[in-house]
């Protein structure tokens, strides 16, 4: 990207060289994660899993399962179609300081099979209120949408660091979501062993 805005003249090959220099000495501290675009560019993390001879029924209810115990997420705030197989619910993140990632899950349930997609992924960001001189203001939360912070060497360079550890948590958050879930399924029936 900030060969383009060279190539571009956007920015002089003077600033392209200390860009590039401070870039590769970010990376050199941090992991910048694949992030998975959909079809129309936005970022959706999706997770097909596989769970042969378990039925629709069982595996919506294992889901609800593990969602409240995980998360907390109780059936009167999730969208359910046992049905249609559909489980739909917002979730978030602790980030670091002030900030959250934010998420959607969408479950799409058939017999043997599990289509986990994270949509809407962003962060916010609050800060609590405060006066200034003799007026109050108030508390604010921003939300920015996650395709808003890629490509990241086009920010400002003190924002780098920040928005890696955006990235990586929330990526590092939906992989951990992931082998939870699997763990949950594949292991449910070992909580019935007891006398």
């Amino acid at each position: 990207m900030l060969n383009k805005k060279q190539l571009s003249r956007e920015i002089s090959k003077a600033e392209y060289s200390f860009l590039s220099r401070k870039w590769n000495e970010t990376m050199e501290r941090n992991k910048y994660p694949e992030l998975p675009f959909n079809s129309e560019g936005k970022v959706q993390y999706s997770f097909i899993m596989e769970f042969k001879d378990m039925s629709k029924q069982k595996l919506c209810n294992r889901i609800l399962e593990w969602l409240t115990i995980t998360h907390g997420i109780v059936p009167a705030y999730l969208y359910k179609n046992p049905d249609d197989g559909k489980i739909i619910c917002s979730n978030s993140t602790f980030i670091q300081g002030t900030t959250l990632g934010t998420y959607t899950f969408v479950f799409t349930i058939k017999d043997g099979k599990v289509l986990i997609d994270f949509m809407n992924v962003g962060f916010k960001v609050s800060s609590g209120g405060f006066y200034s001189g003799d007026n109050w203001i108030p508390e604010n939360t921003s939300f920015t949408p996650i395709d808003q912070v890629y490509p990241i060497s086009t920010k400002d360079i003190s924002t780098w660091t920040y928005y890696l550890k955006i990235l990586e948590t929330i990526d590092e958050h939906f992989n951990t979501d992931i082998n939870g879930l699997n763990d949950y399924i594949i292991n449910y029936d070992l909580r019935y062993l007891f006398e």
